[in-house]
């Protein structure tokens, strides 16, 4: 058995899984986090947390 061939495959898939593993953590915990963050300081008048948040809205990147 090619055992340089396994050591390849066992690689990709640490990568591909951790790459997932990293999209989902953002798309799915940090992500709301960070909307109530720039939320919480537009609130407090930061102005470059409500110009985040437009482009944020007018991208749809956050959900109305």
């Amino acid at each position: 058995m090619n055992f340089q061939h396994l050591d390849m495959v066992n690689s990709t898939i640490i990568v591909v899984g951790f790459s997932f593993f990293v999209v989902g953590l953002d798309e799915f915990v940090v992500k709301q986090w960070r909307q109530k963050h720039w939320e919480k300081l537009a609130a407090a008048g930061d102005k470059e947390k409500i110009e985040l948040l437009a482009a944020a809205k007018a991208a749809h990147v956050v959900d109305e």
